[in-house]
């Protein structure tokens, strides 16, 4: 499956809810022909549910390609000189002109939107709950503990990823980062979408190689930005709670 969209639609993966049929292979995506656990194939007729039709190349469990697909001539393995006998292109060796090329480019751009709109419907009405210990001393008698120093430790974008994954069922790729707003915010004002992209604009764009430092060191309510593939970004309401 491409990267289509891995953040919104990962969780869906996790709990069984999302099978796609058949996937697209990109050069990058391209496995070896052959490797402990599957091979790539090409199909000579049509698969059952449409898992896959005569002439699609794809990549199968060694053990169903050697126990069912070549034997019931349903496929044969995808080497040179069976692409060359099938008159099927590999894969492999495919180069996308021009128009090719931003065509494929439009089509993901536009998944990556649908994406990034899918995850923000998705965690439009949630918050992540973070539990840190805080410092009584320094709580006023009486007062609220709203702002009050946790002690000992921090909340960073190492913790607010873990905690996504664990409590949201979101498991974020290495590329898509995640972006703390250093100041409190009251989740009650974030209901109005121009004020959320006003505080996600605020935040410094951050380099391919670099990493959120905002640590979080008191209770209360934050923004964080999930920035996503194409550029798309997501708002996240966090809260740091008193253990």
């Amino acid at each position: 499956m491409n990267t289509l969209q891995q953040s919104s639609l990962r969780f869906l993966l996790r709990n069984n809810k999302c099978f796609p049929n058949k996937t697209r292979l990109y050069p990058s995506q391209i496995t070896t022909t052959r490797n402990a656990h599957t091979v790539k194939v090409i199909l000579t007729s049509d698969l059952p549910e449409g898992k896959g039709y005569a002439g699609d190349v794809l990549t199968v469990k060694a053990g169903y390609a050697r126990n069912h697909l070549i034997p019931l001539k349903k496929a044969l393995y995808a080497t040179p000189t069976n692409f060359e006998r099938t008159g099927i292109p590999n894969p492999d060796l495919i180069t996308e002109s021009a128009e090719e090329r931003k065509i494929r480019e439009n089509r993901e751009s536009d998944a990556d939107l649908k994406a990034a709109d899918f995850l923000r419907y998705y965690l439009r009405n949630k918050t992540l709950k973070i539990w840190r210990t805080v410092d009584m001393n320094a709580v006023a008698t009486g007062g609220s503990i709203l702002g009050a120093p946790i002690h000992p430790g921090m909340v960073d974008h190492v913790a607010v990823r873990q905690k996504l994954s664990k409590q949201l069922m979101i498991d974020l790729e290495e590329h898509e980062k995640v972006q703390i707003y250093p100041e409190p915010i009251a989740h009650h004002l974030l209901e109005e979408e121009n004020l959320v992209e006003e505080y996600l604009n605020k935040m410094e764009p951050l380099k391919e190689d670099q990493e959120c430092d905002v640590q979080l060191r008191a209770l209360g309510e934050y923004l964080v930005k999930i920035h996503l593939k194409g550029d798309q970004s997501v708002a996240l309401r966090l809260a740091v709670l008193k253990r």
